[in-house]
């Protein structure tokens, strides 16, 4: 606050002023109550004319640039109260933004005989932080539509609500997503251009287009190519539209189409506009991806609910339709066998008899394995192994006697194990494959070993042996190993591998050490030890 006592102290204190405001970079002015410029640096007032700054114009025909005072006057608002102001202008000399601050000069009395008013410029700043809004405004807006779809927002609403929002957040009349079907480019969803009497229109003609399609990648349409982009877009021109720009929704290699932003005023979109409006075709690619992998899983699971039923019916043929008239085949000619006594249509006989039980252990194997592999989980519980193997053992005895096949098994102890009653079947199949590949007269070990928290058995054989290709190979279903002559279904080893998996085991081939045949083995958890 300043007093002026008279008339000198008057010219003293403009004249302190005058040396002070030389040295501010910023417009300062002393008025008076007659809102005339008394004094002033007149920084950054090219505009005004030198004879206007000579003389004591009036500060609103001076500084903004009007005949008559303004409306709301805060100058003599702060004559008025004695109290400073501060407010932001568009400045009329320079159109840039200004902070006005008004500071009233009292006298003895108390009575405001001047004001200063200071003007800074603050376009940078606002400049900055109209920037920070629009991003901050543009990260919201890609949130909010990343919730929509995360929450599983159906996509023809999220593609939608997208343009509404880019449209919004970029202060722009029209945005739209265009989709290229067949040779057509096709409006999915738009704002703007609720009113377009056509939707779908052929590539190539003078409508819209998406540049990006084309040129696969992003591409500002500027201010100074704007007219020679759209002169030849009859719709977008029709509109009146002079800027601009699209981004690839999903990959460049496909695409599933563009989002278009255009404006009728001249604008010069920033890389942010640019980033803000990929951003959200990004989460839209996301969002149709997400979708059609969705549609894709229901499908799939449609297929395979159907594979389903199509297995439970072929496993109902397999032992009812299939397997019943099978089992009736074998009851006949085993009884025709005992009571013909011709050799030779005995030994036809045989032939059926052989061949149909072959198709039954081909249907019976079969149905094993369908059903096995509709298991994801099985019971467990703690048992001994070893009087399973003993008998399994006993059960393939008289297939072993037939070839006049050893036997050996000399277990040390127990094997408690974590097993399922479907272990059985394992055994059974390693010790009927070792049989049938053994040569007459040959010797079959079967050992359990102490494998820490696992038992692993052995069944080891002197047949013709697996060779190294084969044994990735003959634990899937339908291959075999060539054993010459010998001929299976090709699913007794994939029934094994699967019934160990569901143990948590192991299964595998080696060849044994004696330097012929194979070692077939597997593993089983131990049961847990009594504390």
């Amino acid at each position: 606050m300043c007093e002026i006592k008279n008339d000198e102290q008057k010219d003293s204190q403009l004249n302190l002023l005058k040396k002070t405001f030389s040295s501010v970079q910023d417009l300062i002015v002393v008025i008076d109550r007659d809102m005339r410029i008394v004094t002033s640096n007149w920084k950054n007032c090219d505009p005004i004319p030198a004879n206007e700054k000579k003389s004591n114009p009036f500060c609103y025909s001076c500084l903004m640039k009007r005949s008559t005072p303004c409306g709301s006057c805060k100058l003599l608002e702060v004559f008025a109260t004695g109290k400073c102001r501060t407010f932001e202008i568009e400045d009329p000399l320079d159109n840039r933004t200004k902070l006005i601050e008004l500071s009233p000069v009292f006298d003895d009395d108390g009575s405001v005989i001047f004001v200063v008013r200071h003007s800074k410029d603050i376009s940078e700043r606002k400049h900055v932080e109209k920037v920070l809004q629009m991003r901050e405004r543009q990260q919201a807006a890609v949130a909010k539509l990343g919730q929509e779809g995360l929450a599983g927002a159906e996509i023809e609403e999220l593609m939608q609500g997208s343009v509404e929002l880019v449209a919004k957040t970029l202060d722009v009349e029209y945005c739209r997503i265009m989709k290229n079907e067949d040779g057509n480019t096709i409006m999915v969803a738009g704002i703007g251009w609720e009113d377009e009497p056509e939707k779908k229109t052929e590539t190539g003609k003078n409508d819209i287009v998406c540049y990006t399609l084309y040129s696969c990648g992003p591409d500002i349409v500027q201010e100074e190519n704007s007219q020679e982009r759209f002169d030849k877009l009859s719709t977008l021109k029709a509109q009146g539209i002079v800027s601009g720009m699209d981004v690839i929704i999903g990959s460049k290699d496909k695409p599933f189409g563009t989002m278009n932003v255009h404006s009728t005023q001249e604008r010069m979109f920033t890389k942010d506009d640019m980033n803000f409006v990929q951003s959200i075709a990004n989460v839209l690619a996301e969002a149709h991806s997400r979708k059609q992998t969705e549609e894709d899983l229901k499908k799939y699971a449609r297929e395979l609910e159907d594979a389903n039923h199509l297995k439970v019916l072929f496993t109902d043929i397999l032992t009812h339709d299939l397997l019943n008239p099978a089992n009736i085949i074998r009851g006949f000619t085993e009884q025709l066998i005992i009571t013909e006594d011709d050799d030779s249509r005995k030994n036809l006989l045989d032939k059926i008899h052989n061949n149909n039980e072959k198709l039954i252990y081909m249907m019976e194997s079969a149905s094993k394995f369908i059903k096995l592999e509709s298991i994801e989980d099985i019971r467990f519980g703690e048992e001994d192994l070893l009087p399973v193997m003993r008998k399994v053992i006993r059960n393939v005895e008289p297939d072993s006697h037939k070839k006049d096949i050893e036997l050996n098994f000399t277990p040390e102890s127990s094997y408690p194990s974590l097993i399922n009653p479907l272990i059985d079947e394992v055994i059974l199949n390693l010790l009927s494959n070792a049989i049938k590949y053994s040569p007459p007269g040959g010797k079959i070990s079967i050992n359990v070993t102490d494998m820490g928290e696992n038992w692993k058995v052995h069944v080891a054989d002197i047949g013709p042996g697996i060779s190294n290709e084969d044994k990735t190979l003959i634990f899937e279903r339908f291959r075999q190993a060539d054993k010459g002559s010998v001929k299976g279904s090709g699913l007794g080893l994939a029934i094994v591998k699967r019934i160990v998996e569901l143990h948590g085991g192991e299964v595998g081939v080696n060849d044994n050490p004696i330097g012929r045949g194979s070692v077939f083995w597997f593993t089983v958890k131990k049961a847990p030890c009594e504390q």
